[in-house]
Order: structure tokens, then sequence, then C-alpha cells
């Protein structure tokens, strides 16, 4: 009896040591084979903030991936961080300005999937020809609401907080409008303000040829004060900008803010708020004024200002450095402009002639009106080099929210958007 209780005790134990060693074993096969049994197919991530980040503050991101991540960061002031790795590596960030920068530049394919992505299934893109691009900027919509695209360092010129990104769908931006895209606004619908964008546009290298500035904006509401409501003062696009310091974020040092510039013997003076960068060399200056629509006189053919500025030399601008050269010029005028359409606006510099060629299209109704312009003695062809590109909006007398939905810079890139 003694010798059977012992013999049954060393039995059990000898039975729950097998188990253990049978259990360590599939734990530790398992711990081996758990990937490869359960392999997961790499995964791209996406991680969105919209939250407000100042100048001052400092944004560290640290990711240790073995499977392609991005990260992208978005703040209402675009300070956007985008990073990409597709092996096993540690990535820290830090940015303490609200400029952007990235180590590429896009090419058509990326220019192509830009502008699709902003305008949807609704219009028809075709690139022709073409070498590259820079300063893009696009958002995404609610099909995607995380796409937010920057290829270019940009700096925001104002006074005040005006510039705002809002995300796709924002009934802050849109209203009661029903579309679904994220939209950098860069004035509100306030009397006599203005802002604007200076993007580092020197990634693309000016080559003498056709250089191209294209916008796709929008609005969504406004009033007036002391004339008839109507949307006013649209864009203003200014090519070849050399900036004589470092840019400021936020803030409207290096430049002039000015109203109505060289249009004292115009019969109606448009042009609304104008901010003009200090430059080291010459620059065009050319505004869609949609307000000339309204204030029609017989000499008035088009809803097109242009100036051209040359700055003192040490790079400074004021009003006698402005010159303008058509104030209501072009071809047309835009009919049924309304809010929530979007408007493309491309300004061509043809170095080869001297001259600017512009338009702008209502996607919505595609309404259209051009300007060609022979600059003649009144602009220098710019030497072959880099240069910083500014979009300005503002407004006056009658105020609208304008904002964009997707800006590049083309370097004999030829870009045609139609209805669909």
């Amino acid at each position: 009896m003694k010798y059977r209780l012992i013999g049954t005790g060393a039995s059990n134990s000898l039975v729950m040591g097998i188990v253990v060693v049978v259990l360590l074993i599939f734990a530790v096969a398992g711990f081996f084979l758990y990937p490869i049994i359960f392999h997961e197919t790499p995964k791209t991530v996406t991680l969105t903030q919209l939250n407000t980040i100042t100048s001052t503050s400092t944004i560290t991101s640290t990711s240790t991936v073995t499977s392609t991540v991005t990260n992208t960061y978005v703040s209402t002031t675009t300070s956007t961080i985008y990073l990409t790795s597709t092996v096993t590596s540690t990535v820290t960030v830090t940015q303490t300005q609200t400029k952007v920068s990235y180590g590429t530049t896009p090419n058509n394919i990326d220019i192509y999937n830009a502008l699709t992505t902003t305008l949807g299934n609704g219009y028809e893109v075709t690139l022709l020809n073409g070498t590259n691009a820079s300063g893009m900027l696009m958002f995404g919509n609610v099909g995607d609401p995380q796409l937010f695209i920057n290829y270019s360092f940009l700096y925001f010129i104002q006074n005040g907080d005006l510039i705002e990104v809002y995300p796709p769908g924002s009934t802050q931006y849109w209203g009661n409008l029903s579309l679904d895209l994220g939209v950098l606004q860069i004035v509100p619908a306030e009397y006599h303000v203005a802002a604007a964008l200076v993007a580092n546009t020197t990634g693309i290298y000016y080559t003498g040829g056709n250089y191209t500035v294209m916008v796709i904006g929008t609005f969504s509401h406004g009033g007036a004060r002391f004339i008839q409501p109507y949307p006013a003062d649209g864009y203003s696009i200014m090519l070849f900008v050399t900036p004589p310091k470092p840019l400021i974020n936020n803030t409207a040092y290096y430049t002039n803010e000015l109203l109505n510039v060289g249009m004292q013997g115009w019969k109606v003076k448009l042009s609304g708020e104008i901010y003009y960068p200090y430059s080291m060399t010459p620059y065009i200056v050319v505004q869609w004024e949609p307000y000339w629509n309204v204030a029609r006189d017989p000499w008035t053919t088009g809803e097109f200002n242009v100036w051209v500025v040359h700055p003192s030399p040490n790079g400074t601008v004021n009003e006698s450095d402005i010159k303008l050269l058509v104030g209501g010029g072009g071809n047309g005028f835009i009919e049924g402009l309304s809010p929530g359409d979007l408007i493309e606006m491309k300004v061509t510099y043809d170095g080869y002639n001297n001259t600017i060629y512009a338009e702008v299209v209502d996607l919505n109704t595609s309404s259209t009106i051009t300007l060609t312009l022979p600059l003649y003695s009144n602009f220098t062809i710019p030497h072959a080099g880099n240069y910083w590109t500014e979009v300005n909006a503002g407004t006056g007398n009658s105020y609208w929210n304008w904002g964009i939905v997707y800006l590049s810079v083309f370097n004999n890139v030829y870009v045609q958007i139609e209805k669909v």
C-alpha cells in the first residue's frame, strides 16, 4: 500500500512533467510559427491631425516599421510632415515652423493623380509634354479625407489669423452647400482684408520656356458694403519672385499691402487688397477680378488686371515700383458664377515671346475667359533659375471667403481640364 502510493505519486509527477514539456514545446513553436501562419499583408497607415499648431510649437514623430507606413500631420497652418519607409527603420522628425518640405519633385503622374482626385469623376484631366512641377498643394475629400499633399515650403502672409484649413465637408466653410472637399481658406468674408500664400517653388528650375501657375479655388458666401453684392476680388498670382530675406511665417514682413494700385486714372478702381512681396527680381502680377462683371464700362473687355513690379535695388516695393498694364482686360466675363463653384485660374508666362496668357474657367458651368498680353519693354525675360510664387486673395467693399483646393507650378507642362 505504501509503495503503491509512492508509485502513483511518481507516475503523476512524470505525467505532469511531460505535459509541461509538451506545452513549452508548443509555446516555443507557436512563437516562431505565428508570423508564418498568421502573416498579414503590409498595411499603409495614415495619421491626420487637424489641431492648431503655432509657429513656435515643436512636433516630433518617431516611427519604427517593417512595412510601408505613411505618417501625415496636417494643421490649420498647413504644417505637414510626410514620411514613408519600406524597411525596418526608426525615423524621427522635428518641425518647428509652419513650412513643409519634401525630398521629391512631382512628375506628370503626380499632377494627374492630384487633379483627378481633387476634382472627382466629373472632370477629365489631360497633360501634354512637360517636365515637372513644384509647389503642388492639394486636399482630400470625404471619400478620402486624409489626403493632403504638399511639395513646397509654404509661408502665410497676413495680419491676424485669416488663413485656415477646413477638413472635407466642413459646414464651417461650406455652410449648407453639399461639397465634400477640404479647402484652404485664404481670406474670410470680411471687409477689406487680404492674405497670401508664398510658396518656395525653387524646386523647379525655370528654363526660359512656358512657366505656368494653376490654382483651383472656390468660395461659399460673402457680402458687400456700399455696392452691389457680387464676388470680388478673386485671386492674384505672382510669378518670378525672389525674396530678399528669409520670410517670417504668419506675418506681413517684407511685403507691402496696397489697394487699387496704379488705377488712379481709371474710371473704376477694382483690385481689393493685395500684398506685394519684396523681391530682388522683377515679377508679374495677374489678378482675376470677377467684379468687373458688374462694374462694366464701354472700354472694359474682361475680368483681368495685370501689373509688372520692378522693386528697388534693396528689394523693397513701393507704389511707384508697380505699373498697371491693363485693368478690366481680357476676353469675356464669367457667367453664372455661384457659391461652391470650382474655379480654375491658369497663368502662363511664355519666355519665348515675353507674353502672358491667362485663363479662368468656372468648371461647374464651363464659362471661360482668356487673356493674351505681350509685355514688350515693360518686362524683361527672366534669367533661367529658381523662383518663388505668391497667391493672394483680398477683399474690399465686396468681400467673399476665397479658398483654394489645388495649387501647382508647371515648367513646360500643359494641362487641360474638361467637364464630362
